[in-house]
């Protein structure tokens, strides 16, 4: 399965399916059981992070945001990744005013990630 071809013309797949195969060294039980853990794990971690932004906590939304930004990097999930660091860079920077405009955007591309990673036959892929 090539997954890469299943995305609509001009919009970038949220996972790199090459780079997360590297990061395992083509190891794909290993990188089944690191989806599996993402997929459960995720959704805890995003909603830590929202219950910070929504209590001004600039820790926990420091704490949190790192936490998401290093779960995605193993799949080469550019784009959650950076989303991630803006928003851990706010609450190191205590910037807690700006993270509920951020918040909505991180949720959408983390949703993206596990939609993708839902949908991918990791033992079967090409």
């Amino acid at each position: 399965m090539n997954v890469d071809q299943e995305q609509p013309a001009g919009i970038n797949p949220p996972v790199d399916y090459s780079a997360a195969l590297l990061w395992v060294d083509g190891d794909r039980t290993l990188l089944t059981e690191l989806v599996e853990i993402f997929l459960e794990d995720c959704p805890r971690r995003l909603h830590e992070l929202e219950q910070a932004v929504i209590e001004g906590n600039a820790i926990m939304i420091k704490q949190s945001a790192h936490s998401l930004k290093g779960m995605v990097a193993c799949f080469g999930a550019r784009l959650a990744q950076e989303r991630a660091a803006e928003m851990e860079g706010l609450g190191k920077a205590g910037d807690v005013a700006n993270t509920s405009a951020l918040l909505p955007q991180l949720q959408r591309e983390f949703a993206r990630v596990m939609n993708c990673l839902m949908g991918a036959d990791w033992r079967g892929m090409n």
